[in-house]
Parts: structure tokens; sequence; C-alpha cells
């Protein structure tokens, strides 16, 4: 069965990006001789979820980085301009319910904090893998906005890294009750 997993970096303080959607302090650490765990994870996606803005930001990278991949931007814009390497949705939870359904791999939901805010208060995310940089930001766009509902987490496993990046890789115990 595939898992949900946010895989995600922030700031020591909690924040995804600058207010101004700025990411360039990602390159804070050392990706040269090191992709924490990124290509094994990569290997056991099948499908990508991301939030509008964050498409808007990878789309300009250059070479579309999930070209083997189901990609899906869950937007609510009417100003959406086509693209081939993706699918627009506007029902996020409905798309994972039927991807779950359907897909041997895992379900990246790769970026967007108010979407993945929506899908953690909707029960739809499995597991986390949180890379922790170094830095402070001093504010910007939080990874989690509070109030969140309170969930039990177990640490599957954790790992400090020579840059200084700590990632820890989180499965949120299921309620049954809700």
């Amino acid at each position: 069965m595939s898992n949900v997993i946010l895989y995600i970096a922030t700031s020591l303080d909690g924040y995804i990006a600058k207010a101004d959607h700025d990411i360039s302090w990602l390159s804070h650490v050392d990706v040269k001789d090191e992709d924490y765990g990124y290509q094994t994870f990569l290997e056991s996606v099948s499908a990508v979820i991301m939030g509008n803005t964050s498409f808007k930001i990878i789309k300009d990278f250059g070479d579309w980085p999930y070209a083997t991949k189901q990609c899906f931007v869950a937007s609510h814009s009417p100003d959406i301009i086509p693209n081939d390497n993706v699918t627009f949705i506007t029902d996020p939870a409905n798309t994972i319910k039927q991807l779950k359904a359907t897909n041997e791999g895992n379900i990246w939901l790769l970026g967007g904090a108010n979407l993945a805010d929506s899908l953690l208060r909707l029960d739809l995310i499995d597991e986390l893998i949180i890379s922790t940089i170094p830095i402070l930001l001093g504010n910007g766009i939080r990874l989690f906005n509070a109030p969140q509902p309170a969930l039990d987490v177990t640490v599957l496993s954790s790992q400090c890294y020579p840059s200084g990046l700590v990632q820890t890789h989180y499965k949120i115990i299921k309620n049954n009750s809700h």
C-alpha cells in the first residue's frame, strides 16, 4: 500500500521558505558529496503532489525533475497555464485516496505549507521526512501552522550529516477513533 510522505526541508526555527517564497537558504548545506537519502527516497515514489507555488518555483529550475512520476499540482487559481508535466487538481484529498488505492509506490507530498497543513488535518499524511538545516531564518513560511491537531508520531530513523543537516523520519500513528 502506498504511503503519503511529506519529504521537506526546514530551517532550525521551522520555516520552509522566506516570506517572499525565497528558498535560496537551502544552499546553506553542501549537496556535492551527499544526497541525504534523496535518490533512494525518489526511487520509492510513484506520484508527486505539490502546491501551485511550489510548482511555479520548480518549473523554473530547468528540465522537469520528476518526468518519470505522476505529478499533480493542487491549485485554486483560475490562471493555470497548461503544462505537459503535471495534472492540475482541485481536490487533493480525493486524488490521494485514488492514488493510495491504485499505486504501487509512495506518494510524495513535495511542498506547500497550506497543502501539507490541510492534508495533515484530514489525516492523509502517513510519514514525515524532515531535513532540518542549521540556519535560523527568523520569519517566513512555517511548515506547520498553529493550531495543529495533536498527533502521535514515532521516530523511524534520525541521521546527522557532517554538513549539520539532521534528517528525521517519522511515522504518524493513526488514531482509528476519527
